[in-house]
C-alpha cells in the first residue's frame, strides 16, 4: 500500500514537473514583452519629448490602446507563469544552485523576483478588467519602501535592499562585459547565437545601468528614513531628460526585452526532480 502510494506520488511529481518548462518559457516571453514596452515608450519619449514609464505605467498605457485589454490579460497570465517558475527555482532548485552562501543568495533573489513580478501580474490583471491597477501609475517603489520602513529594523532593511539592487546592477554590468549571455541557452545556429549575445549584452548593460541609481535612491531612503527619497525605473528614466541619452537607454531596455524572448525560445529549462 505504501509502495503504491509512493509510486502515485512520484507520477504526480513527474506530471507537474512536465509543465515547468512551459511555464518558464511563457513567463520569459511575458517579461520580455513588458521590458520591450518600457523600452519602446522610452524611445518615443526621447524622440518626441514625452514622458518615460516604468513597468506598471507602461502596462497602464497599453490598457488604453486598441486591443490593450486582451494583451494585458495575456501578460498577466504570462507573468503569473514567471512567478511560478521563480518559486520553483527558489524552493526546488532544479538548476542546482546549492545551499552555500552564493546559492542561498541566488535562490533568495528568485524569491524576491517572484514577489515583484507577482505584484506586476496583479496590476496587469486589474488593468485588463478595467480597474485602476492599484494606482499603477503612482510610484510603487516609494510605497514599497514606505511599507518596509514601518517594519522592525526597517531602515536597515531598506538599506540592505538598496545595496542588493546596486549589487545586482553591478552583476548585470559584469555579465554584459563578460559576454556570458548564452549560458544555459541552445541556439539553432551560429548567427542566432551571435545575435543572442549581442542583444543580451546591450540589454543587460542597460538594465544594470538603470538599476544602479534605483538601488542608490532606495539606500538613501533607508538611511534618511524618508520613503520619498526612493526612485523607481520611471523616475530614473525621467532624470535622463529627453533626447539621445533616453533613446539609447530605451533601445537598451528594448534589447533586454528581446533577450528575454530569446530565453523563452532557447533557454535550457531544468525540470525539478
Amino acid at each position: 500500500m505504501n509502495q503504491a502510494s509512493g509510486n502515485g506520488a512520484a507520477r504526480s511529481v513527474r506530471r507537474v514537473a512536465g509543465w515547468v518548462p512551459v511555464l518558464a518559457r511563457v513567463g520569459y516571453a511575458a517579461k520580455g514583452g513588458v521590458y520591450g514596452l518600457v523600452g519602446a515608450i522610452a524611445i518615443q519619449a526621447g524622440l518626441e519629448a514625452g514622458s518615460p514609464e516604468g513597468s506598471a505605467g507602461a502596462l497602464a498605457e497599453l490598457g488604453g490602446a486598441r486591443g490593450g485589454a486582451a494583451l494585458l490579460l495575456l501578460i498577466a497570465i504570462g507573468l503569473a507563469c514567471h512567478v511560478l517558475w521563480r518559486l520553483v527555482q527558489a524552493a526546488l532548485d532544479p538548476e542546482h544552485e546549492g545551499t552555500d552562501a552564493r546559492g542561498a543568495g541566488v535562490r533568495l533573489f528568485y524569491l524576491v523576483s517572484a514577489v515583484i513580478y507577482g505584484s506586476l501580474a496583479i496590476t496587469a490583471w486589474q488593468l485588463a478588467r478595467g480597474q485602476d491597477g492599484g494606482n499603477a501609475q503612482e510610484d510603487g517603489t516609494t510605497n514599497l519602501v514606505a511599507t518596509l520602513l514601518q517594519q522592525p529594523f526597517g531602515t536597515w532593511l531598506v538599506m540592505l535592499v538598496g545595496i542588493g539592487v546596486m549589487g545586482y546592477g553591478l552583476h548585470q554590468l559584469y555579465q554584459a562585459w563578460k559576454g556570458d549571455m548564452t549560458r544555459r541557452m541552445v541556439a539553432s545556429n551560429v548567427e542566432v547565437s551571435r545575435g543572442t549575445v549581442m542583444v543580451g549584452c546591450i540589454g543587460t548593460a542597460a538594465r544594470g545601468l538603470v538599476l544602479l541609481p534605483v538601488g542608490w535612491f532606495v539606500f538613501s531612503a533607508g538611511r534618511e528614513f524618508r520613503a520619498e527619497e526612493a526612485a523607481g525605473v520611471e523616475e530614473v528614466l525621467g532624470m535622463l531628460g529627453n533626447g539621445w541619452l533616453l533613446v539609447v537607454v530605451g533601445v537598451g531596455l528594448f534589447a533586454y526585452g528581446l533577450h528575454q524572448v530569446a530565453k523563452a525560445l532557447y533557454r535550457r529549462i531544468a525540470r525539478p526532480s
